[in-house]
Parts: structure tokens; C-alpha cells; sequence
């Protein structure tokens, strides 16, 4: 497959289950009540369904760059939270290509990706680079 810039990738999506959220928090040992808790979510202001961990969020997009790109080592990824992502969200990962660079045998690739749900296009913005592996 030949890359191109602006190249768009195949889109990434997720129903998050409040399940997810309970498995996140014990996998970062992470027990806030607003992931648990929607009263809790409800008395602080902050809606009306658990709210899902970031770093879950920052797994959604690593899960768009690996549909796209079966053998890859990530790079870096910087991200910019801007909304929360609620238990029972309809989630999408989408992005372009915005950068390839060839160095030598090897080809690096910068993606800009944006997290949206059914209610929020502008919950997070990533930018990412990858190197792409040759098998």
C-alpha cells in the first residue's frame, strides 16, 4: 500500500460499557468513584453517566493506529484532552497521515487523530508517530 499525506485512515469504534470502566480502574488501581459512581458524577456536576479513565481514551486511538498499521513501533503520541468520554458512548477514532519521512531503510509516519462520540466531536487530538516495521 502506497502512504500518502492527508491520506485518511480507516475509522476506529467503541460502545464503552460501564464494564470497561471497572475493568480499567482495576487494572490502574485507579478507584475514583466518578469511573464507578454515576451519582457521583451527578452531585459533582459533571453529567449523568461514569466518566472514562484518560488513559483508556489514549488506548482508543493506539487501537485506530493499529488498524491501520499491522507492524509498527510507536513512537510517541501527545494528547490534548478536551471532553470527557461517559460510559454507554459511542466512540470514534479517526485521523490522516500528515507527515512520511524515509531515512535510510526505514519509514516514519506522523498522524494527527481525533476522538469523537455520538455527542462530542472534540473530546481529544493526538498526534502520533510511528515507524513502520518491515517483515
Amino acid at each position: 500500500m502506497e502512504l500518502k499525506i492527508n491520506q485518511k485512515l480507516d475509522e476506529w469504534q467503541h460502545t464503552v460499557k460501564q464494564s470497561d470502566l471497572v475493568t480499567w480502574s482495576n487494572i490502574l488501581n485507579d478507584p475514583n468513584p466518578i469511573h464507578l459512581d454515576k451519582n457521583k458524577v451527578i452531585e459533582l456536576g459533571f453529567g449523568h453517566d461514569c466518566i472514562n479513565q484518560g488513559p483508556a481514551n489514549i488506548a482508543y486511538v493506539i487501537n485506530c493506529i493499529s488498524k491501520n498499521f499491522k507492524d509498527y513501533e510507536l513512537l510517541s503520541i501527545n494528547n490534548k484532552l478536551k471532553g470527557n468520554v461517559f460510559s454507554g458512548d459511542e466512540i470514534k477514532v479517526n485521523g490522516i497521515i500528515s507527515d512520511i519521512k524515509k531515512e535510510k531503510n526505514d519509514i516514519y509516519v506522523s498522524l494527527e487523530l481525533n476522538l469523537k462520540s455520538h455527542t462530542k466531536d472534540d473530546l481529544m487530538f493526538s498526534k502520533a508517530e510511528i515507524k513502520l516495521i518491515k517483515v
